[in-house]
């Protein structure tokens, strides 16, 4: 992928997207995982995207540990999701919230929220978040016949996934997410992580914006 500025991109952004770090933990890569960490999400910020769950080796440790100084530039920071966390549930701001400021081309940020919520999910967390949005329906004395696609949307409390992007060429569906990716467009990037996320961010993005979302739907006969 090139390293040089990619130019501005016009059109609709995905307010959510999804960004799975395939090729990556290896030791000696430590410090250049997390700088391009950071990167990737100085890329969604300044693209518009407003959340943005990423699935790394590292866990997100460069994220955390800049937490307060990017808090002050209006980036949240949340997570591990394990098993639908407090923390998670803690980025979402409730379900209902969270998709109010994804709908529409890039999302609307309310005044006072996040310019970008960031959500950190190690891998094996999607079935995990499925289990505990099932166990929390059952605390609430949800009875079979109201639980509805609403009530496990509520329960889980994280955003449907516009975007979903896969680096290093792996074309696996990840344990991620696994409900909210239902309806996402898929972009796969050849180069693994962490190659250049910026261009790769805004190649997977470019791609995005030339798609027709049929959100499962098929294409009219012609």
């Amino acid at each position: 992928m090139p390293t040089t500025p990619p130019p501005a991109l016009r059109g609709p952004v995905p307010g959510h997207v999804a960004w799975v770090a395939s090729g990556g933990g290896r030791p000696e890569e430590a410090a250049r995982e997390e700088r391009a960490l950071v990167a990737l999400v100085e890329a969604a910020l300044g693209l518009g995207v407003v959340w943005l769950t990423v699935q790394d080796p590292s866990g997100g440790r460069a994220l955390r540990e800049r937490a307060a100084e990017l808090a002050r530039r209006g980036v949240a920071v949340a997570g591990p999701l394990i098993g639908g966390s407090a923390d998670g549930r803690a980025a979402a701001g409730g379900a209902g919230a969270s998709r109010a400021r994804t709908a529409g081309p890039g999302g609307v940020v309310p005044p006072g929220e996040p310019a970008l919520r960031v959500l950190l999910a190690p891998e094996g967390s999607g079935r995990q978040e499925l289990v505990a949005a099932v166990r929390e329906l059952a605390v609430r004395g949800v009875v079979p016949e109201e639980v509805s696609e609403a009530s496990i949307s509520s329960a889980l409390a994280v955003p449907d996934v516009d975007l979903l992007v896969l680096t290093g060429g792996d074309r696996r569906v990840p344990d991620l997410l696994i409900w909210q990716v239902a309806y996402s467009e898929i972009v796969v990037l050849p180069d693994p992580w962490p190659e250049a996320p910026g261009a790769q961010l805004h190649a997977a993005i470019g791609e995005y914006r030339r798609r027709d979302r049929r959100y499962g739907g098929l294409v009219a006969p012609r």
